[in-house]
């Protein structure tokens, strides 16, 4: 039997899969594949490539919302497809993945992003046939073994609007965000792995429902619909309790903490249908 791991995104919370490799690691239970999106595919790609998880860690307690991202020197060019911040994450995890592409990877890696095909009109969002609108324009992505991990990582996490899209090979890559935090299909498709156990570490916005225009409504809910259609093909998910908000990066360590600790307690469910 050969089994996959997917880690999934949500900015500082995606930094939970770290604490979930760690006890993966520490009871010998080593996948046979790995998918990512997002902070999961940051976290994942490194594993894969074989960065022991203590030096991922150490990269992890220097990082601050400061010290991963800078104002755009043309913030909303293009309309909100533009973004507000240029990342300077690379200069993190620079030197963890330096020049080593998919294709290094001692564990095979799957990293998805969604590549634009044209600007996409984010001042549409208040309006109604907005999802339409973005899915016409963004079409999810798997970057072969030849790229770059530091490009396809950076790339899988280049949230729209807050983050300017990531140009490669002329083209230019946003993350997936609510159309594929939990890359579990894609890991099927590209993998065909026996057993799927996924990470879930992508925040919910059920809250705001009643605040948001009907278009920017849809758009959730039809990225909520995506994301349980990746659950159900999932043997086992790992859901950490997180402790602090979403973009809290000076308290990596405490999600990584919640990772392993939602890890330890789904232990014997993943024994059981591992070993």
């Amino acid at each position: 039997m050969n089994w996959g791991l997917v880690l999934s995104g949500g900015a500082a919370f995606g930094i939970a899969n770290g604490g979930v490799l760690e006890v993966l690691e520490r009871e010998k239970l080593r996948p046979d594949c790995i998918a990512g999106s997002s902070m999961g595919a940051i976290i994942g790609a490194a594993f894969a490539l074989g960065i022991p998880l203590s030096k991922l860690r150490t990269c992890v307690r220097k990082l601050t919302l400061a010290n991963i991202a800078c104002v755009s020197p043309h913030p909303l060019k293009s309309g909100l497809h533009g973004g507000l911040f240029c990342q300077s994450l690379e200069e993190h995890i620079g030197p963890l993945l330096a020049d080593a592409r998919i294709a290094d990877c001692r564990i095979p890696f799957v990293c998805v992003a969604g590549r634009v095909k044209q600007p996409i009109k984010w001042t549409h969002i208040v309006k109604q046939g907005f999802t339409e609108e973005v899915l016409a324009q963004v079409e999810p992505y798997v970057f072969p073994p030849e790229t770059k991990l530091l490009d396809a990582v950076m790339a899988s996490s280049a949230i729209p609007v807050v983050f300017s899209p990531v140009e490669i090979a002329g083209e230019q890559y946003v993350d997936l965000c609510h159309f594929g935090p939990i890359p579990a299909r894609t890991l099927k498709e590209q993998c065909h792995p026996d057993v799927i156990v996924a990470t879930d570490t992508y925040p919910s916005y059920e809250k705001l429902r009643g605040f948001l225009p009907k278009g920017w409504n849809a758009f959730l809910q039809a990225g909520y619909a995506e994301i349980e259609k990746s659950k159900a093909v999932c043997d086992l998910l790992i859901k950490p309790t997180m402790p602090f908000a979403l973009f809290r990066f000076d308290k990596g360590e405490s999600f990584w903490d919640a990772g392993r600790k939602a890890a330890e307690e789904k232990l014997s469910e993943i024994r059981r249908i591992l070993v």
